[in-house]
């Protein structure tokens, strides 16, 4: 291999890597549903099955306390990181297939899935769903009750059903 290709091999790799460390952030900061700066068991749990795990809560309190033993059931970004670093093809897969399930359902791009949307992809698909189902649903999903969901509150729903 001459040495011009050698750097932009490596700049693919740098590349390769930024993007692995921007999706591991992108599930951080959606799973730390307080904004907090870290991941309690409960949300660590909800991203382990985001990347394709299932782990039951004394697993997850396991993964924290090996990466962070001094700090009881929390992990901060970085240690987030270094915990699925590993996990990075899985993780693109997983956001890949939230994003997508969530725009069936996003039929006019806004961002958000409406109960109008809901109930028009359901009728679609042959669901007979009466308004009080949807209301219903919409409530259990739409975490701060603006009405619709966002792409976070489709992705917890989503990280529940693995």
């Amino acid at each position: 291999m001459s040495s011009s290709k050698r750097p932009a091999k490596k700049q693919q790799q740098d590349r390769k890597k930024k993007q692995g460390k921007d999706g591991i952030d992108e599930i951080f900061e959606k799973m730390d549903l307080n904004h907090d700066g870290r991941i309690s068991v409960y949300e660590l749990t909800k991203a382990a099955r985001l990347l394709g795990l299932n782990p039951t809560a004394e697993d997850a309190e396991q993964m924290i306390k090996d990466c962070n033993p001094s700090q009881k059931g929390y992990v901060n970004k970085t240690e987030f990181r270094k915990l699925f670093n590993d996990r990075q093809a899985d993780i693109d897969a997983q956001i890949q297939e939230i994003v997508k399930a969530f725009q069936v359902f996003d039929k006019d791009n806004s961002g958000t899935i409406s109960a109008d949307e809901i109930r028009e992809v359901l009728r679609k698909s042959g669901e007979d769903v009466d308004e009080a189902e949807i209301e219903e649903m919409l409530k259990l999903v739409d975490v701060d009750g603006d009405g619709n969901i966002s792409i976070e509150e489709f992705a917890c729903v989503m990280c529940d059903l693995n």
